[in-house]
């Protein structure tokens, strides 16, 4: 049975789930800063054992952004990241946020599409800064 608990991971959890999508490996110090500079998040354990996390990047009023949508890929399919994801909207919408947005990972549109996001029109693309 999946646990859900608006909990922060532990940083060895949470470097753990997020080494297991293959992302560019980023520091402990900067893992450290994204789970104590986070508005919200939302931990699923299976016996224990952290399986599937999300949170959010929010002003609390106005903006949020779904960041770290992460379940283990042997827990994919099971609807941990569409339980996941309502606990963040329920949130967002207990705090009158008015728009949250997310970037999904090459393939996962669909998913998010089903559990209520648009797909942003061409005319108005997200953007993001450069890099060097």
């Amino acid at each position: 049975m999946i646990e859900y608990k608006p909990v922060k991971p532990q940083l060895y959890e949470y470097k753990s789930l997020f080494e297991s999508t293959g992302w560019t490996s980023v520091s402990d110090d900067v893992l450290k800063m994204a789970i104590d500079n986070s508005w919200y998040w939302v931990s699923a354990f299976s016996n224990g054992r952290l399986v599937g996390i999300g949170r959010l990047v929010s002003d609390g009023a106005l903006y949020a952004f779904v960041c770290d949508m992460i379940v283990l890929p042997e827990y994919q399919v099971q609807g941990i990241g569409k339980a996941i994801l309502k606990m963040l909207k329920d949130k967002c919408q207990e705090n009158g946020i008015q728009r949250v947005w997310l970037f999904a990972a090459p393939g996962k549109a669909g998913f998010y599409s089903k559990n209520g996001f648009d797909i942003r029109p061409e005319d108005a693309p997200g953007m993001q800064m450069k890099t060097n």
